[in-house]
């Protein structure tokens, strides 16, 4: 990554009288043409990129004294070939904010692009956070045993020193998601906002995307932090899966993803994200996580929150707001701690991919796994087969099997085989979680699934 140059960022209009001061050698502003809209961008004296059309640039060119009059013995004006200039040779195919780059032009993976804002980066600063880490102590470690309260806070700061050093160190860096489930007004979402201001100051909800709802994602290439929340995600089981697709491509799989705005051509560029999920801890709600399988489980930290008194009243909206505002006071020490004292623990460390290891908080995991597709068809199988356990030995196919689900109980076994040898694919999951209820023999005639009787049969 790189900054936009010194003659771009510092340029202003030149009048001219300028012109005419300097002899006619007076810097011109660096302009861009963007080929798709046919608009021409201009950074204005407030230092913001604005787009123009033609005739608007015209009245641009003029005003820093290039003339509309084509003189005798030329083909075009001054101000034709200004703007032939531009189109031939700062043409962009892309404008507009762009996670993990401050303004400037770029030019990458066979695309180039004028980015027109800058990231909002606080600035460390070392002080007292103490209001903060109360608010990270009641919501992570006060209510938990000694050890897996300490495991939430490192986990914790690691997450979030290992994000803010590959952003502010133009680096790319593969994170997991980090999901938080506690009780509605615990603070969860408050974290969530902080960690918006400790990363770049943007943040999307990516909800809409991530479930396939929409083709249109402009608005997630101009955050850095992407946002999911337990009120807007779907329970059924295909929307789980496709999310749990999503965070493995977004948050260890990208390097280059297609930016597809409305009414534009897709175009492919390298994001900077981090993804945070809230949610609360009720089934309901985890159920929209996907589930902890082989594809997903080290993707995704999973930390649990709880209530405990807040550092400062919160009664009224005004002691609310003085809260928040402490909050994001606290944010530069924090910050100032993670990068310059803070060492993530040996025991708490990930040097091969994430730099902070995947943690799962032990109750949330089993809820959530109880949760799962192969569960719920395990639960089937077993009310399926009841009346057999004990009298029978129960040797079948995966297709005999889903047979005598649907047979028996078509409603629910339609809601967890929802695609192809999904039969298949939960009993395979079961045989390594559950080798005493479900194991597998190969015949002459194909492979048999073996279902054992729950242990109080």
């Amino acid at each position: 990554m790189h900054d936009i140059t010194d003659q771009t960022r510092t340029a202003l209009p030149i009048t001219p009288d300028a012109l005419d001061e300097a002899g006619g050698n007076a810097p011109s502003p660096i302009d861009y043409y963007d080929a798709i809209s046919k608009y021409y961008l201009v950074r204005n004296v407030s230092d913001r990129w604005l787009a123009h059309d033609l005739s608007s640039y015209k009245r641009i060119l003029r005003s820093r004294g290039y003339k509309s009059k084509t003189p005798e013995g030329f083909s075009l004006s001054e101000i034709d070939m200004q703007i032939l200039d531009v189109q031939d040779h700062r043409d962009v195919s892309y404008h507009g904010p762009l996670c993990g780059r401050n303004a400037g032009f770029y030019d990458g993976n066979g695309c180039r692009f004028l980015v027109t804002e800058d990231m909002k980066l606080p600035e460390p600063v070392k002080s007292d956070w103490k209001i903060l880490g109360q608010l990270l102590f009641g919501l992570l470690s006060k209510n938990e045993d000694k050890e897996i309260g300490t495991a939430q806070f490192h986990t914790f700061c690691g997450w979030v020193k290992s994000s803010v050093e590959a952003l502010r160190g133009e680096r790319e860096q593969q994170q997991q998601a980090l999901a938080m489930c506690g009780p509605a007004g615990c603070g969860k979402s408050l974290i969530q906002h902080l960690i918006t201001e400790m990363l770049a100051g943007r943040s999307a909800k990516a909800e809409k995307y991530f479930s396939g709802k929409t083709d249109f994602n402009a608005d997630l290439f101009a955050a850095e932090h992407l946002i999911l929340e337990d009120e807007h995600c779907s329970t059924r089981i295909t929307d789980r899966l496709k999310l749990g697709a999503s965070l493995k491509k977004h948050c260890v799989g990208v390097t280059t993803a297609s930016l597809h705005a409305k009414g534009r051509t897709a175009i492919n560029i390298r994001p900077w994200w981090r993804v945070s999920i809230t949610l609360n801890d009720d089934p309901e709600a985890m159920m929209i996580l996907p589930p902890l399988d082989a594809h997903t489980e080290d993707k995704i930290i999973l930390l649990r929150a709880s209530r405990s008194e807040f550092p400062m009243p919160v009664t009224s909206s005004d002691e609310k707001n003085a809260f928040r505002r402490q909050l994001s006071k606290d944010v530069p020490a924090f910050l100032h701690w993670l990068l310059h004292e803070y060492e993530i623990p040996e025991a708490f460390a990930d040097k091969h991919r994430y730099n902070v290891a995947t943690f799962h908080h032990p109750e949330l995991k089993e809820l959530l796994e109880k949760l799962s597709p192969e569960s719920n068809l395990l639960e089937l199988i077993d009310s399926c087969f009841a009346e057999d356990f004990g009298r029978v030995e129960i040797k079948l196919t995966a297709k005999k099997i889903e047979d005598r689900l649907r047979e028996r109980d078509s409603r629910t076994a339609e809601k967890i085989l929802t695609f192809n040898n999904a039969m298949g694919t939960y009993l395979g999951r079961l045989k390594k979680k559950q080798p005493k209820r479900i194991s597998y023999t190969h015949t002459e005639k194909g492979g048999l699934w073996e279902i054992h009787p729950p242990s109080n049969s």
